[in-house]
């Protein structure tokens, strides 16, 4: 009873998810190839809000802007007209330093709006994606003069919407490749995907890991026992955003076209759908609630508008459902949390 107490989300879009399959009438090879896609773009975005959680910030919406440094770098990379390895390189790097630059600033932020923080994530991801979007759309060919011109728009002023990043791509598609459905992959996302959850796992069990338990237990406990807990939240932060940078870089190079101005819009919001669908709270978030979730709502996401057209002759159905899955669960997971801390208060009033 517990148990199901303790994992009613999960059960219940378990339970969805086989029915959505069933009436969807496909196989399981296209579900099993469509789901692996989603998962090599999706899972380090998801992994990225576990930190956050742990030291007591709520969901970190804000992981937008960890994609935004990585679409700037690709960008940069087009720019530059880099090839190969040079342009994983570049790229990687670039994204990396921005995200540790800007990571820091969002910190800084969340650190004066302790209580509100998932708000306040929200909001920054809102004004970082619309003074990312002017740079390139305003910026670009006025006070930034490009050297591959090729990368603007017939105007000369603003990045085109949509660029190619073949040579990316190609790096990707060339290191381990196997096919599935008819479908060629590379098994280097899941390499990368392995070792940053590697890092992750060390992490939690280092002296940050620690820390950053202690911050979200009881952050005026942790205070006056001498941590400097704004120093441990920056640090999650900016160890979110670089995670949701490389998850970025993934999602464009297997995609292979960068969609400058929309690419990075709503990655948040599945992130902290499926992470919650994995039976996460905005409290507690464990690995295992990650890749559950990444399963199970990108499962739900890839058979509903097909269920729902095979169902009702009509796939908007679906696609309304999706979409309430996505925001619903957000909303129950912060109920049932503020739930669970009445209930807590109320017992310790008691004792």
């Amino acid at each position: 009873m517990k148990f199901l107490k303790n994992n009613l989300v999960p059960i219940a879009v378990f339970l969805l998810c086989l029915l959505s399959f069933h009436y969807a009438g496909v196989s399981l090879s296209y579900l099993s190839s469509e789901v692996y896609t989603r998962f090599i773009r999706n899972t380090l975005f998801v992994l990225a809000l576990i930190l956050p959680v742990t030291c007591g910030m709520g969901i970190n919406f804000a992981i937008v802007v960890g994609a935004i440094c990585a679409q700037t770098a690709i960008v940069l990379a087009m720019d530059l007209n880099l090839s190969g390895l040079p342009i994983l390189l570049f790229v990687v790097g670039v994204s990396i330093a921005l995200s540790v630059l800007f990571g820091t600033l969002v910190a800084m932020l969340l650190n004066r709006a302790r209580g509100t923080e998932m708000i306040v994530s929200i909001m920054i991801g809102q004004l970082s994606s619309v003074l990312y979007q002017f740079v390139f759309m305003v910026g670009y060919g006025t006070i930034f003069h490009p050297a591959n011109e090729a990368i603007l728009l017939d105007t000369g002023v603003g990045v085109r919407n949509m660029l190619d990043v073949a040579p990316l791509k190609q790096v990707f598609t060339s290191v381990l490749p196997f096919t599935l459905d008819g479908k060629v992959y590379s098994l280097l996302p899941l390499l990368i995907i392995g070792t940053f959850t590697l890092i992750l796992i060390y992490l939690q069990k280092s002296k940050l890991g620690v820390l950053a338990k202690a911050v979200g237990s009881d952050l005026h406990n942790a205070n006056l026992l001498g941590v400097n807990s704004n120093r441990i939240r920056t640090i999650c932060i900016v160890i979110s955003t670089i995670f949701a940078a490389m998850s970025q870089i993934i999602t464009v190079s297997d995609f292979g076209t960068a969609m400058v101005y929309t690419g990075h819009l709503g990655i948040e919001t599945y992130a902290a759908a499926a992470i919650l669908v994995g039976g996460a709270t905005i409290r507690e978030a464990k690995l295992r609630n990650c890749f559950l979730g990444v399963v199970l709502f990108h499962t739900l996401f890839i058979t509903s508008p097909m269920a729902g057209q095979n169902l009702f002759n009509n796939p908007s159905v679906g696609e309304y459902f999706r979409s309430f899955l996505a925001y619903g669960v957000i909303v129950i997971a912060i109920i049932m949390n503020l739930k669970k801390e009445k209930d807590l208060k109320l017992q310790n009033f008691k004792a």
